[in-house]
């Protein structure tokens, strides 16, 4: 069943509020919030207003990914969210805002839920036992401004075909929970992650990172390889161990992991 759109303006009546107040005491300022009911995409707009810019939309009809691939967020099920801030070096900022946003969707999440989601490199959050996509960031530098945009799954829809994905509801934070109890905390999350120093924000990303150790399918330019993945630098390279027994390290700034083996012992 394809969920409604739940995009009416009475949901988006208490937003603007409730999202400034938590950009209080941040690196974003609570004047430049904006909210609307409906965009293309929140980075551009995010994008003009410069930095300490936070521009929310109830429902995001052309928000865009790594690569040029889409980010689906059309029926105001989920979040889109832009925070605009300095620019700084592309790695640091994905590091800091995926820790953050991370740490805002565990919160969410009864405490026995919360280690069902991790991080797969390099800017994906994930569910462990399936391997279900539940968010994304995706950091865009350019004049200055750096533009860090986060979607994330919250309520229940049908899902194109080939995608794997799952909403914080179906993950347990219950059929009444609203998006804005999640958005409202993310420029906080996300501002306090951002000012951890890289080592700090290094060694969290790979505590939580899901695939290392589990069977991956990795990209680096026009070559596919496939092993287990043995260890991660998310600044440095990845190490995987070929089938033929060979562990090669790949540079992380040009390779991506295409598909991970999420099977656990401990999830069974």
């Amino acid at each position: 069943m394809t969920s409604p759109d739940r995009t009416p303006s009475v949901e988006l009546e208490d937003w603007a509020d409730r999202i400034e107040a938590g950009c209080r005491g941040t690196r974003f300022d609570p004047s430049l919030v904006r909210v609307l009911a409906t965009c293309d995409s929140t980075q551009d707009l995010a994008r003009a207003s410069g930095p300490g810019a936070v521009v929310v939309a109830g429902r995001q009809t052309r928000g865009r990914g790594r690569r040029g691939q889409r980010w689906i967020e059309d029926l105001g099920t989920g979040v889109a969210i832009s925070l605009a801030t300095r620019a700084e070096a592309v790695d640091r900022l994905l590091l800091g805002s995926t820790i953050g946003t991370l740490e805002a969707i565990r919160a969410a999440l009864p405490d026995a839920e919360r280690g069902r989601v991790g991080i797969k490199f390099p800017n994906d959050l994930v569910e462990r036992r399936r391997g279900a996509k539940v968010g994304g960031i995706l950091v865009e530098v350019a004049d200055e401004v750096a533009v860090i945009g986060v979607g994330i799954n919250v309520h229940p829809r049908t899902w194109p075909e080939g995608l794997s994905a799952i909403g914080l509801e179906e993950l347990g934070a219950g059929p009444g929970y609203r998006r804005i109890d999640l958005i409202e905390t993310l420029p906080a999350r996300v501002s306090e992650a951002l000012d951890a120093d890289r080592a700090t924000l290094t060694t969290r990303f790979v505590e939580d990172h899901l695939p290392t150790g589990r069977r991956v399918e990795i990209e680096c330019g026009d070559r596919v390889h496939r092993g287990i993945l043995e260890s991660l630098d998310p600044t440095g390279s990845l190490r995987v161990r070929g089938d033929d027994g060979v562990v090669e390290a790949w540079p992380a700034a040009a390779t991506r992991i295409l598909s991970w083996d999420p099977e656990r012992d401990d999830c069974a």
